[in-house]
C-alpha cells in the first residue's frame, strides 16, 4: 500500500507538472509560428494594396503622380525605410494611408521590399 501511495504521490508532483509544461511549451511555439505567418511578405503586401497604382516596377498609373524610382525618392527625400513606412501608413498627396489594411509590420515589411526594388531599377 505504501508503494502505491508513492507512486501516486510521484506522478503528481513530477508527472504531471511535466506534461503540463511540454503542453504549454508546444502551444507557445505553435502561436509564434501563427504569428510569423500572419505577416505578409513584401512583395505579396504590395501587390494588394500598391499595385492598382503603382504598376510596372513603380510607375504610376496616374498622370501627375510620384513613381517609387530610386531617383525620385531621393528628389523628394524620402528614399528611407522610415518615411516609405510613414507614407505607407499616412499616405502622402493625392495617396491615401493603409495603416487599416496592414497588419502590425508589414508597414515596415513593405517599406523595405520597396526600397531594395528602387534601389535595384525594379528589375
Amino acid at each position: 500500500m505504501g508503494e502505491i501511495n508513492q507512486m501516486k504521490i510521484f506522478k503528481f508532483l513530477i508527472v504531471i507538472p511535466v506534461i503540463t509544461l511540454i503542453i504549454i511549451f508546444q502551444t507557445s511555439l505553435q502561436n509564434r509560428y501563427l504569428m510569423a505567418t500572419d505577416i505578409r511578405d513584401g512583395e505579396t503586401i504590395f501587390r494588394n494594396v500598391c499595385a492598382g497604382c503603382h504598376v510596372r516596377g513603380g510607375l504610376v498609373v496616374l498622370k501627375g503622380s510620384k513613381s517609387l524610382k530610386l531617383s525620385d525618392l531621393e528628389k523628394r527625400g524620402i528614399a528611407d525605410l522610415n518615411s516609405i513606412t510613414k507614407i505607407a501608413n499616412d499616405g502622402i498627396g493625392f495617396m491615401k494611408g493603409y495603416k487599416n489594411k496592414l497588419k502590425d509590420g508589414e508597414d515596415k515589411v513593405l517599406a523595405q521590399w520597396i526600397i531594395q526594388n528602387a534601389e535595384r531599377g525594379w528589375e
